[in-house]
């Protein structure tokens, strides 16, 4: 897989810069898959891919924020199969089906009915047949517009985490009839619970920075274990839930590079349900990107070493990602001093990094494994690369 990885980034992956060029980028091994336009918005080497899913190798959904070219636009929901975007299923398009304005999707999941691309809290973009149609509907009681970091959806009910520091959760599936209750939200007035206990995190789940991803918010299948990162009082930590958000416990990071630590970190990744990861790093702070890991479900982390051929740049990790065996795992960025894509891998759950050689200029913010390889990742300026 690794070897298969650096070929297809030296050889073939600078098409992804140009997805709507005629090379199909398939040297290597991997494909680069152009996304499709939206009327009168190009997406196609413009959007910023922000979520993928595959239900199978050639089943899948893509989601996308408006940036470049279509900033303003919103962005939208793809079909697609191992190696094309088949058709536009849903489009965010300011102006359309929104009352707020554009819809600009964080990311995509499966549900037990379908599958959610989830945005701003107060809108849901759900197909409840599989993929066939998707509509958008109020999420039950909740008001704003600011994005959900997640929305896990079981068949006990909905759990969303909002990027104002909130965790709700509804005991039905999400629609206009959902009735989402707080359960946890220190950061709010009054705070909930009230007070918030010492021994919990003191800080709620927030984003990270521009753009709004899904990278710093972990929810279980299950909906019991959530997991987000945090820094109140200048103190990066991993704040975890083992019963569905009424409580969660604060793990503060020790050993972790003067420049990061006032910073929470960018994200976070489970391989297994005891196996985790969680990074940070900055493209303009050479020498203090860093990886920890955990194998007690995020109780306690271990700093593990970054790729040497990489440890001094100014890395700018944004998203992290497991295959099902729990032992294959990806972190995408930025190379800041290389001024290039960044892809590291691992084959044994974290514990090791590689890096992967790229010719790509854009940053990475998305990745999907079906299994150890049909993997893909997408990012800037439309980027989205196929390895079935």
């Amino acid at each position: 897989m690794k070897k298969l990885l650096g070929l297809c980034l030296i050889a073939a992956c600078s098409n992804t810069m140009n997805p709507g060029g005629d090379d199909d980028g398939g040297g290597g091994g991997w494909t680069a898959i152009p996304l499709l336009d939206d009327g009168s918005v190009q997406r196609s080497g413009n959007d910023l891919v922000t979520g993928i899913y595959f239900a199978s190798a050639d089943d899948g959904y893509v989601v996308t924020q408006a940036d470049m070219g279509s900033f303003g636009n919103g962005g939208a929901v793809f079909k697609a199969s191992g190696t094309a975007v088949k058709s536009l299923a849903f489009s965010g398009t300011m102006g359309g089906p929104s009352e707020l304005g554009g819809v600009d999707f964080i990311g995509v999941d499966p549900t037990p009915s379908g599958i959610i691309a989830f945005a701003y809290s107060a809108d849901v973009v759900q197909s409840t047949d599989h993929g066939a149609t998707f509509t958008i509907q109020k999420d039950g009681n909740l008001a704003g517009i600011e994005p959900a970091l997640a929305q896990r959806v079981s068949a006990s009910g909905t759990t969303i985490v909002r990027d104002t520091g909130v965790v709700s959760t509804s005991t039905s599936a999400p629609g206009p009839s959902a009735s989402f209750a707080d359960v946890w939200a220190p950061n709010a007035t009054p705070t909930i619970p009230e007070p918030v206990p010492p021994a919990d995190c003191q800080g709620g789940p927030l984003g990270t920075g521009a753009p709004v991803t899904r990278s710093s918010v972990y929810v279980s299948s299950d909906r019991q274990t959530i997991a987000y990162t945090s820094a109140p009082d200048h103190d990066p930590q991993i704040c975890v839930s083992t019963d569905g958000g009424t409580t969660f416990t604060p793990s503060i990071l020790a050993g972790i590079p003067d420049a990061a630590v006032d910073v929470p970190p960018t994200g976070l990744a489970f391989a297994t349900a005891t196996t985790a990861i969680t990074f940070w790093g900055s493209q303009t702070e050479s020498g203090s990107a860093y990886i920890q890991r955990s194998t007690d479900g995020g109780k306690t982390w271990q700093s593990v070493a970054l790729p040497g051929a990489v440890a001094s740049h100014g890395l700018q990790l944004t998203y992290g990602f497991f295959a099902p065996d729990g032992q294959h795992g990806w972190i995408v960025g930025y190379d800041g001093d290389a001024s290039q894509s960044l892809v590291l891998a691992t084959t044994d759950g974290g514990a090791t990094w590689t890096t992967e050689a790229i010719t790509g200029e854009h940053k990475l913010y998305s990745g999907f494994a079906l299994d150890a390889t049909h993997v893909w990742i997408g990012g800037e300026a439309g980027t989205l690369l196929a390895h079935p």
